[in-house]
This record gives structure tokens, sequence and C-alpha cells, in this order.
């Protein structure tokens, strides 16, 4: 065998930087939540970590004119609620380490006996039937938590974090920031408004598996075997569940409020008759999402009618900015889009979201639609809101024979507004009228010719 004095000079070379850069490529590897031994496993020993970071209760009221720095995000949520002398940024929020010692530590040992580890996850509602007849309904059981933990660790943990917290090796380093699982919270969802505490169905977790989030860092899955999304869709509702829980929880003990018993009362209760009452509560509210989809009301144009889309997206301008038509001044109520999208989202500030994290409305003139461009994403969008991101849920009525507002929601109306959203990035695709509005005449002609490319 050849020592190493007496290999060629380039091999040596070689040999000496993969040498130096081997605990680097190593560590990079661990981190990124892959094993050097590809089992996939998480340790048996290892638990999820408890939630230390604050829970907003209220998100500060002021508008920034930029982003959080790379990096930054922990630091931006942390100093939500303090003091303005402590750096503080306004809002309100909860601090983990407000509740009693004794007491955190209960909640720690409940939340493992009911949902498990990273290496066992569950979801234990005892002997409750109807309770195990949801865990069917919404494939939460153990072996699918297993393989769906698996892959979470493979493909999600490095940007979504351990216990789903958004904060990742990466979640601070990338802009929009990852999701936090953990308070139950999704933005896009095709879910019925009505229902009470509403959760995505796993058909929007699977639409956004499969391709991705635009504008942002989250990448499509697409490539991965269909058996496999269901199961990572799986852990994902495990992680919500699971943080959700331990969130409420806490909210109680630091406000000092009262605990539930197993029946939702309050007798003889304690940590552990109020996680498991809460993991069927919200587990109630991820079966009743499931199976509720959003009603979506038929297109009501005819594909080849150019005329009626040039009217259907004139009316959804109107809708759009809050103005109505001279020769109908009631048919057309507004949404007020435009005081949130300020010059069609070119000029708006950046505002906190329901994390704690920013969230820039989007700037529509782009045609970057992060919940998806599909028509009926964009219906789902506008009727049922981005709630965690303050963009609220859009009622737009029937109009009775006299001009007023009827009771029933009008689907033509919601079609308007999204014909006039797939538009709004193109010029040309616009009525002449409501394309000066959008582009005046002194960048119009730069639009157009940039839309033509």
């Amino acid at each position: 065998m050849m020592s190493g004095s007496s290999l060629p000079g380039a091999l040596r070379r070689s040999v000496a930087a993969t040498l130096v850069l081997a605990p680097v490529l190593t560590t990079t590897f661990l981190l990124s939540g892959c094993d050097p031994v590809p089992t996939g496993s998480y340790p048996p020993e290892l638990n999820y970590p408890a939630r230390t970071d604050p829970i907003v209760t209220e998100v500060p009221g002021d508008e920034r004119f930029y982003a959080d720095q790379p990096g930054t995000m922990v630091q931006l949520v942390d100093h939500i609620g303090l003091p303005k002398d402590e750096g503080g940024v306004g809002g309100k929020a909860l601090r983990p380490a407000e509740a009693p010692a004794d007491k955190r530590q209960e909640l720690t040992d409940e939340l493992r006996r009911v949902f498990g580890t990273p290496f066992a996850p569950t979801v234990n509602v005892g002997d409750d039937d109807e309770a195990k007849g949801r865990l069917t309904e919404l494939n939460l059981l153990p072996e699918t938590l297993a393989a769906g933990s698996q892959l979470y660790r493979r493909h999600c943990l490095t940007c979504h974090g351990l216990p789903g917290d958004g904060r990742g090796p990466t979640g601070p380093w990338v802009n929009p920031h990852p999701r936090d699982y953990r308070q139950g919270t999704f933005k896009f969802i095709s879910t019925d408004d009505k229902v009470e505490n509403r959760k995505p169905r796993r058909a929007d977790l699977l639409r956004t598996l499969n391709v991705g989030v635009d504008g942002t860092t989250m990448p499509s899955f697409s490539l991965l075997p269909a058996e496999q999304l269901e199961q990572l869709i799986s852990y994902v509702i495990h992680l919500g569940l699971r943080g959700q829980v331990e969130m409420e929880t806490l909210r109680i003990l630091i406000t000092k409020s009262d605990l539930y018993d197993a029946d939702g009362g309050n007798d003889n209760a304690s940590v552990a008759t109020n996680v498991r009452f809460m993991t069927k509560l919200y587990l109630q509210s991820w079966a009743e999402s499931n199976k509720s989809p959003m009603e979506t009301a038929p297109y009501p144009y005819a594909a080849d009618n150019e005329k009626d889309r040039l009217e259907s997206v004139r009316r959804g301008y109107e809708i759009f900015t809050n103005s109505t038509a001279e020769e109908h001044p009631k048919a057309f109520k507004g949404a007020g889009c435009i005081s949130c999208h300020q010059d069609f989202g070119r000029q708006v500030n950046f505002k906190y979201d329901q994390w704690g994290t920013l969230v820039r409305p989007a700037n529509l003139t782009l045609g970057i639609f992060r919940g998806g461009r599909r028509p009926v994403d964009l219906y789902w969008r506008v009727r049922g809101g981005i709630v965690p991101s303050q963009m609220p849920l859009v009622k737009l009525m029937t109009t009775n024979p006299d001009g007023s507002e009827g009771d029933q929601i009008d689907g033509k109306k919601y079609w308007d507004l999204v014909n006039f959203l797939i538009a709004i990035p193109y010029p040309e695709m616009l009525p002449k009228d409501v394309r000066t509005k959008v582009y005046p005449p002194a960048e119009s002609a730069a639009e157009t010719q940039h839309a033509s490319r």
C-alpha cells in the first residue's frame, strides 16, 4: 500500500481536502435530517422538545417597510409583547416559562403518553370509539405515523423543525419562513368557513405537497409515491394536533384559567385530563374539516365568450377596489381588497401574521399566487380568506330587486373577482378602461412589452 507521502501530488491534495471537509459534510448531512446509515428512524429515546417560545396572542399593529434580516426570525417573535425599553415591537404574547414548572413537567409527560415520540408517534384516545373512528378517517394510525415521521425527517425537518415549529436549521434563514404547525392553523385551505376551528382538508395538504408554494422555498414533492405523500400528510396533522394541544394547555396554565376534565367541565380537572379532552376536541375539528369542502359555485360564463369575460373582469375590478359602476350604484358591493393590496400590491408594507412573523400582501401584478394558480384556488382564497395572514374571508352577497343586499352568497361575484385576479398580471387581458387604471399610460407600454416576452 502506498504511504500518504508517496501519493501523487494532485491525489494527495484531494485526500487532504476530503479529510478537512469530512466533519463539515457529516454535520450538514445530519442536520438535514438524514442518517449516514439510511435507516430513516429517530433514536427511540428522543422526545419532542417542550415549547419555550412565545405564544402570540395579539399581533403588533405597526407595519414594517422591510422584512426581518436573515437569521433573525426567532428574535423578531421573541420581542413581541415586551416593553419598548427591552426592544419590544408591540402586540401581546405569553411566555411558557410563566407557567408553573411542575405543571409544565406534567404537560410534557402527558403529551408523551398521548402523542408518543418522533420514533413512535401516536394519538392515544383511550377507549373512546368515536375518537378512534376519527383516527381511522384521518389515517392517524401508528404505522402510518411512524412511516410519515421517517419521511418528515428526511424531507421536511431542516425547515419545519422536529416539533413542527418552523424553526429547523434553515427555517430562520429563508423568507417567507416555514410554516409553524403547532397552532393547528394553515393558510391555504378549502374548508367550509362554517366549520368551527377550521383546519385544512387532507386534499389541501396534498395540493401543497404536490405543487409546492410559489415564491417560497417550499418545493414540490410530486415525485414521491402517492402512499408516501399520504403518510407525510398524516404526520403533519399529528404535529398540528399535538402542537395545538400543548399551546392551548400552556395558555390555560399561564393565565391561570380553569383546566378541563374529561367531559369538558372543570370537576377534578388536571393537566392530564385537559390534554386528553383537547386532543379529542381538536381531533373532531380536523375530522369535521376534512369532510366539509367549501361550496364552490359553478363557473357562470361560456369559456369562449370574450365579451362576457371582459365584463366579468370589469365587475371584478369594481369589487376589488370597493367602487361601483354609476349605472349600478348598489349591485356591486366591494370587497375592499385595495386597502391591503395598495396599488394592486406594488406598494405595500409588511404586516405581522398570526405566528408573529412578517408577511407582505401579494403583488398581484406579478401573477405569483402562493395558494395555487388554478381559478378554483383563487376562488377558495377569496371566499375563505387567508386568516392567519390577516386576509379575511370575503362575503359577497346577492342583490335584491330593490338594490339592497340579499342574504345569499353570490357565486357569480366571486368568479368576477377571480377573473380580475387572473387578468391583472397581463395588461392585454384587461378591458381598456380598467387597464389604464391598473397600468397608468406612462407604464402601460412597458408592462405590455414585458408581458409579451
